[in-house]
Order: C-alpha cells, then structure tokens, then sequence
C-alpha cells in the first residue's frame, strides 16, 4: 500500500511539473521556435539621433516584442559596441543584427537585408497651406538642405529646382516658415521632433521619405534565409495597425 502512495504521489508530481510546462509555453505565447541573437549598438553609429535616441531604442524594443507574436520566436538582444558589430555577426555571436547600414551592390554580396522596420530617408517639409505633393511639383522654387546633407543628392533628379543650403536645423526650418524658400529636405526623425513640437501649426511633413535607407535587420548571405523572409512577412502583417501604433507612442510619426 505503501509503493502504491508512493507511485501516485510521484505520478501526481509529473502530472504537474507537465502542466506548469504547459502552462509557461501558453504564456510566452506557444512560441516554438528557436530565439533569434540579434546584435545592436545602441547608439545606432553612425547614425546620431541625439535625444531622439531614447525614443529610436524604445521603438525597436516594443517593435521585436510585437514581432516576437507573429514570428513565433523571441528576440534576444545583445548590446554591442559599433566597431564590434559586424565582427560579432562574421563570428556567429549573433545571428544577426539591426543596422542602418546601406544595401549598396558590395553589401549585399555579403549580406542579406530585410525590408525597413524604421524609414530614415529625407521628407519633403512646407508650410501647412502648401500645396507640393511630391518634389516634381516645384519647378523654379528653392528648395533648402543642410549644408553637406546627402539628402542634397535627391534634388540631382529634379534640375529646375532651386537649391540653397543652411548651417543648421532651425535656420533651415526658419527659411521655410518665413517664405524665404518654398520648402526643405531633412531627415525623417529630426524632421518629426521639430514639426510636431516647434513648428507645430507652422509646417507639415509630406509624403514618404525620399529615399530607402532606414533600420532593418541583417544576416550574413544565405545563412538566415528563412529568417529574412519571416520578418519580411511580419512586417508586412504590421503595417496597417501595429507599425502606425508604435510609431505614434514613440512619436515617430
């Protein structure tokens, strides 16, 4: 009678070990595949978004979490210095990493990219009563850059544009309110910081940003194939409710 207590109480601790295991896959959100090593500089180099930063690292943390849900598999962050980055991924320390590093001919013969979970390209910023729709409807107008700005290269495709060029963020913005030049190319996340708080009333962003570059994760070339493509569908699945949310708590839009 004894072995026969002995015998149930142990089948009765199985039975629950078993369902706590149960219970802990359920609350995880029954993600059975394996966690993904991600490599991340915090300070995104050599990118500086200064106090925005907070807000960028804020942003992809809530991004991977909620990505986390469609993919089925967790993120697991490694901070890393920016030298140390690329190294880390040739070494297999992680399997891959988030970076603002160009798709240019000679990446992608080593790297696979996936789509931009973040757009950082150059908008388009006129007064709020303008009525520009794209740069191809300025014709003999100024346009201002900062001066020395890549964003300068997006006005090559657009001759009848006028371009003058400024030493600072305020000054150009400055120039659009007081009419001095018809609008301005800035960069996607100082060009929100500034319209949506300073010049709130004064200016508006339109349109999309002009070019592609933008955060998005990398993976050595043909080592995460199927990794590539499932964050590629998630994103795609976040893009109509989840993307706009985080971008509107972290105020990115």
């Amino acid at each position: 009678m004894r072995n026969f207590y002995l015998l149930c109480n142990t089948v009765s601790v199985r039975v629950v070990v078993l369902f706590l295991l149960a219970l802990l896959s359920c609350c995880s959100g029954g993600r059975g595949g394996s966690a993904v090593r991600l490599g991340v500089d915090p300070n995104w180099y050599p990118l500086d978004f200064g106090n925005q930063a907070p807000y960028i690292n804020g942003f992809a943390e809530d991004f991977l979490i909620e990505a986390a849900h469609f993919m089925g598999r967790d993120f697991v962050r490694i901070a890393v210095n920016p030298g140390d980055l690329l190294e880390g991924l040739h070494t297999g320390k992680y399997d891959a990493i988030l970076s603002s590093m160009a798709s240019y001919n000679f990446n992608l013969a080593k790297y696979d990219f996936t789509e931009n979970f973040l757009h950082l390209g150059p908008v388009l910023i006129q007064p709020v009563n303008a009525r520009y729709q794209h740069l191809s409807d300025i014709h003999g107008d100024l346009v201002g850059t900062l001066t020395n700005d890549p964003a300068i290269l997006v006005l090559e495709s657009y001759p009848e544009i006028l371009l003058r060029d400024y030493p600072s963020i305020p000054e150009l913005l400055n120039a659009v309110v007081s009419g001095e030049i018809g609008a301005a190319l800035l960069n996607r996340i100082p060009a929100v910081n500034y319209v949506h708080d300073l010049y709130e009333g004064k200016l508006k962003i339109t349109g999309e940003p002009l070019t592609g570059s933008g955060l998005h994760l990398i993976a050595l070339k043909g080592k995460q194939t199927k990794l590539i493509q499932q964050f590629n569908r998630t994103l795609e699945s976040m893009q109509e409710k989840q993307l706009p949310l985080l971008l509107r708590k972290w105020t990115l839009q």
